[in-house]
């Protein structure tokens, strides 16, 4: 990339090692879903030429035994050369919420000249995606550039530098030693899987999360997610086929959503408003009623949303497996919930109440979308007393001290997904977009406070309220300064929108988002006017 001034010649085998045989923790392939590793330092090896090396890969799943493989990449291991020598290099892995806010939050702060940091962004993708508004792309409300901008449009104006590329190796060296003090004045250094080795001061860990779809048979197979533009897009185009192959046929669409959180109820709202009388949303739940953690005002508009347009709901319910209908048809006959078991090729999902000593049930569908658990990406790392392993929770994420840094690692800090942290009272913060930004702000903050030798502030979480999209025109506002108000509707479907895009990135995006929707409500309503008229007339 032209922005990006990497080294022109590679790193002997000595000067390799120097850096990458401190402790060494895999991050291993963290924007893949696939298996996590960790790289021990005495199991690191280079070849002597620099355009090959073989690294020995310890693994480790579930606590289970360790086995080992043999890797090699003929690629070159190579440095990143930071334009000055002299200001502080921070180097920010994943560009999502967390991410992308606190480099933009970096670089909005006065700093002294000579003080000024270096930021770096790196992330698999080319795109910066604003979750919560994808379901308007199955209703055609957005467009993709709206909510999933370019990085490089978005920092055009900003010195914060973007590297498209995956991060497959972290060997921090920051430390704390038994007495408290840091082991080394340098942060460490992130090798990607380019071969492009960064050596940074401060490191912000802002990986996120995907979809944890491993925890019933099929579900890798044949369910989709929904938490990535291109998740959505999937979405989107199998739901366009469906609406074509059933065109003119009586058999209904099928679409079976799993999970009934936030995600799930805004999923199976707006599929449903999408297919109106073409198709049948059916939605699972393992609990006994929707949105179990929202405030009674979201609730209560979901659950009118849902019955108006005949959501069936199954709660108190967990999928066991899905397959296809060859796959069951010993049970099919049995099954009273099933429609149609003729044609071996549909996905069936084999249910069951949570009632003790109820029976398996049999579900039919045509696209399963799956809104259940998700899973940071961040190594699962052994249990060992050594104080250069970054402290991991059993879900996966980055353990931080209230000032969102790791705990012994005072160079790096972890905010979104990648954070473990708890509110006063001890409960664990959501992993919601909200949390996010709040974090990036202090990330950030606290990055300036600890380069220029202030003390960092403790993150405090406050909740502003929860929202939730519920079709082209329906959704819900529960804000929390307000006891008992929610706005539903169309007027809380505009408040919601609005306030999403004074939360978009940066200034020039939102006035350029603001201006496309201004127009896009513009020809709707005068459309509207115009159908209005046309039925006036013809009526009269």
């Amino acid at each position: 990339m032209a922005h990006l001034n990497a080294a022109a010649s590679a790193l002997s085998a000595s000067s390799v090692l120097a850096p990458l045989n401190r402790r060494v923790v895999n991050l291993g392939k963290l924007f893949h879903g696939s298996s996590l590793v960790k790289i021990h330092s005495n199991s690191l090896f280079l070849a002597s030429t620099p355009r090959s090396r073989q690294l020995r890969l310890v693994s480790s799943a579930n606590g289970g035994t360790a086995g080992s493989m043999e890797v090699s990449q003929e690629e070159a291991v190579k440095p990143y050369s930071w334009p000055d020598k002299k200001r502080p290099r921070v180097c920010v892995l994943g560009g999502g919420f967390g991410g992308l806010y606190t480099a933009l939050r970096l670089n909005s702060l006065t700093w002294p000249d000579d003080k000024k940091p270096q930021v770096i962004l790196v992330d698999q993708s080319e795109r910066f995606v604003f979750k919560p508004m994808l379901y308007e792309l199955l209703t055609g409300e957005v467009d993709a550039w709206e909510i999933a901008p370019r990085f490089s449009d978005l920092l055009v104006s900003t010195p914060v530098q973007f590297l498209r590329d995956r991060v497959k190796v972290l060997s921090p060296c920051d430390h704390l030693g038994m007495n408290g003090s840091t082991v080394s004045g340098c942060g460490g250094s992130v090798q990607l899987e380019s071969g492009l080795v960064i050596e940074y001061d401060w490191l912000v860990l802002s990986l996120g999360a995907e979809p944890k779809l491993d925890i019933i048979p099929g579900a890798v197979e044949f369910a989709l997610p929904f938490s990535t533009l291109d998740d959505a897009c999937k979405v989107n185009d199998k739901l366009t086929k469906l609406e074509r192959e059933n065109f003119g046929k009586e058999n209904p669409i099928r679409v079976v959503v799993v999970g009934l959180g936030y995600s799930g109820v805004e999923l199976a709202a707006t599929v449903s408003e999408r297919l109106q009388g073409k198709g049948v949303v059916q939605a699972i739940s393992v609990d006994s009623s929707i949105l179990p953690t929202a405030p009674p005002g979201n609730k209560e508009a979901a659950l009118k949303v849902l019955n108006s347009r005949n959501v069936q709901l199954l709660l108190g319910y967990f999928v066991r497996r899905i397959g296809k209908a060859g796959d069951f048809r010993s049970f099919l006959e049995e099954s009273d919930i099933t429609a149609n078991g003729n044609d071996p090729e549909k996905l069936v999902l084999e249910v069951q109440s949570t009632e003790k000593g109820s029976k398996t049930q049999l579900l039919e569908a045509d696209l399963v979308l799956w809104t259940v658990g998700n899973k940071p990406l961040l190594p699962q790392l052994e249990p060992n007393a050594r104080p250069f392993d970054l402290p991991v929770t059993a879900r996966g994420q980055a353990e931080t001290d209230e000032t969102l840094q790791v705990k012994g690692h005072p160079r790096i800090f972890a905010v979104g997904d990648s954070s473990a942290l708890r509110d006063p009272k001890g409960k664990l913060l959501p992993a919601t977009a909200q949390v996010a930004f709040q974090q990036a702000d202090f990330a950030g903050w606290n990055i300036w406070a600890a380069i220029n030798n202030r003390p960092l502030l403790p993150f405090r979480f406050q909740n502003l309220g929860e929202m939730m999209v519920l079709g082209r025109f329906d959704a819900a506002i529960t804000p929390s300064f307000i006891d008992g108000l929610t706005l539903e509707g169309p007027v809380g479907h505009a408040a919601r929108k609005l306030a999403y895009l004074i939360r978009l990135p940066t200034d020039e995006h939102r006035v350029k988002v603001g201006i496309s929707w201004l127009a896009k409500s513009a020809v709707e309503s005068i459309a509207s006017v115009q159908s209005n008229i046309t039925k006036v007339l013809s009526g009269s």
